[in-house]
């Protein structure tokens, strides 16, 4: 206020020297409306100033919105997802090593090539697992389809055990696979009752395969009981090198392997039958696996 009364009276002092009389041009009534002209534009000026303030501000709460996650986002997992939006894969595996309610599982086909180096198989291991040691497994592998909705995880495995042709239910449990060469902790247990448990393949009933381990040799030991295998090719390696490799045409033979070194490793078969056509058998030892006898798993 009292700025306004000093801008007023240098105009009128300044007025008074250029304009004889002036004083008489500014009665109160003058006086009055300069100080109102001056009061409106001073207030038309502060409003101008607010108003420019609050659009800033609005500004600033649009872009920082735009940063703000998208909470509507999915935050499910490929086990949540609907049939549709899944591809699943089956494999077989096979229990090779159980602590407690801990089961490490070889899947061969699952095996993965890191650093230009393939795996001797894939290993998963399972938390409350009601397998036994040497029982083979359904796995299947989950993977999300690219017209699926978002995810948080977007691949996983099951895995569950065969039917003993008189279990009617299931416990279906996701499983880790394993990166690298040691395997990795599985996930939450799911649960999937009043289902049917998968059943072998009808070759698991004629062709088996069993790999004992004898000190620092081992004995593999084919049989077929139909007689229709034309031809076997044995492999067994580790990481390093083939220990082994041989053709039997035999559907029955055994087979004695010397210097087996205590790391570990794999028993490949490429099995030729008449009835079955190309059929594929593997036994995974990993290491202290000594005085031992493993059954292998069969695929097509």
């Amino acid at each position: 206020m009292i700025g306004k009364l000093v801008i007023i009276g240098i105009i009128i002092a300044v007025i008074a020297i250029l304009v004889p009389n002036a004083s008489k041009m500014f009665s109160a009534h003058s006086l009055d409306e300069v100080k109102e002209r001056i009061d409106r534009a001073t207030s038309d000026k502060q409003d101008n100033l607010t108003a420019s303030n609050t659009n800033k501000t609005v500004d600033t709460n649009n872009i920082h919105t735009s940063l703000v996650p998208n909470t509507n986002s999915s935050g499910t997992t490929v086990y949540q997802l609907a049939p549709q939006f899944v591809t699943r894969q089956n494999y077989i595996g096979q229990v090779f090593a159980k602590n407690g309610n801990t089961c490490q599982i070889s899947v061969p086909d699952l095996a993965q090539t890191i650093n230009g180096k393939k795996q001797l198989t894939g290993i998963i291991q399972l938390d409350n697992c009601s397998s036994n040691l040497g029982d083979p497994v359904q796995v299947v592998q989950l993977t999300v389809k690219p017209d699926s909705p978002q995810v948080n995880v977007s691949s996983g495995l099951e895995v569950t055990p065969y039917s003993d042709k008189s279990s009617t239910s299931t416990i279906t449990t996701p499983g880790s696979l394993s990166g690298i060469s040691q395997p990795s902790t599985s996930t939450s247990p799911q649960t999937a009752q009043g289902t049917t448990l998968p059943t072998l393949p009808p070759y698991y009933d004629t062709i088996k395969l069993t790999v004992t381990n004898q000190g620092t040799g081992a004995t593999l030991n084919f049989v077929d009981s139909s007689g229709q295998t034309k031809s076997v090719l044995v492999t067994m390696k580790n990481s390093d090198s083939v220990i082994f490799s041989g053709t039997f045409y035999s559907s029955q033979f055994t087979a004695d392997v010397k210097d087996v070194p205590d790391t570990p490793h794999i028993i490949e078969m490429t099995i030729d039958n008449t009835v079955y056509g190309t059929l594929h058998a593997s036994a995974y030892a990993p290491s202290n696996m000594q005085n031992s006898t493993i059954t292998g798993i069969l695929s097509q």
